[in-house]
């Protein structure tokens, strides 16, 4: 297969055991390129096993105050908050913009959001979560080109191709932010072991498959905020500039922000 970012050709990385209903031998092919990493199986599963595997894994941590396989998960959301909350403050967001946490799960970070600014509204969506409160947006609703910001949190490592990379950042307006936690290393680990090996990861993200989205969708500026692990990617510079008046530790740059370097890479 071709890497969904560069297009470059994908050759064997890693194979890995789990030994579930719908996922029992899971293969990993790696671009030569850009080396983004990818698992094959899930990429080529057929859409009602890959959404029974969603709702099997989802259903073991939703509403839950604690995930294994990420410890600092609430400390690392009410950071987000925080971080969402200056931006109002300093005017990159304001009162009439209207955002979305795409990948919502249930619904914690917006909650989190609501409790520090009462305005904007950080509307949720998730595909494998029913709609219990009106701040959740059905799917008729993500209209291209609609949402002055859109933010996604542990969401870029289940995505499963360009058209799954597309659908989001189609939702931006011309001068739309887009914010995005995940996992992004310089290599990614040829281990079976490696914790981010999860059965509904599906694609895993290299600093230079990202420059290469950052560069394909038009940004034009970026900056990573430590404290909430959070990227946030800019096409208006003006804005970007508002970013020094918040506080915590922050990296700037004109390209893709490759923070992250060094192993471990959590």
């Amino acid at each position: 297969m071709n890497c969904p970012v560069c297009h470059a050709e994908m050759n064997p990385f890693i194979e890995k055991f789990f030994g579930m209903k719908y996922l029992d031998k899971c293969d990993y092919v790696r671009c030569e390129n850009c080396g983004l990493v990818v698992a094959k199986t899930l990429y080529e599963m057929n859409h009602n096993d890959w959404e029974n595997l969603n709702r099997e894994c989802h259903a073991a941590y939703q509403n839950t105050d604690a995930l294994d396989v990420d410890p600092k998960w609430l400390e690392r959301l009410h950071a987000q908050a925080n971080i969402l909350a200056e931006l109002v403050k300093v005017g990159v967001l304001n009162e009439n913009t209207r955002a979305v946490d795409y990948g919502a799960g249930d619904g914690k970070l917006s909650n989190y959001f609501a409790e520090k600014i009462s305005a904007p509204t950080l509307m949720k969506f998730d595909a494998y979560m029913s709609r219990p409160d009106e701040n959740y947006l059905p799917p008729e609703s993500l209209t291209p080109a609609s949402f002055d910001f859109v933010i996604t949190c542990s969401v870029f490592e289940h995505l499963i191709g360009a058209d799954d990379f597309a659908k989001i950042f189609a939702l931006l307006k011309d001068d739309g932010i887009a914010a995005l936690h995940t996992l992004v290393c310089e290599e990614v680990p040829r281990d079976s072991n490696w914790f981010y090996l999860q059965p509904v990861h599906a694609t895993f993200w290299t600093n230079a498959a990202m420059q290469k989205i950052f560069d394909q969708y038009r940004f034009k500026a970026c900056a990573y905020h430590v404290e909430s692990r959070l990227w946030f990617m800019f096409r208006d510079t003006d804005k970007f500039s508002l970013l020094k008046k918040c506080s915590g530790t922050w990296s700037f740059s004109n390209d893709f922000v490759d923070y992250w370097k060094a192993k471990p890479y959590r």
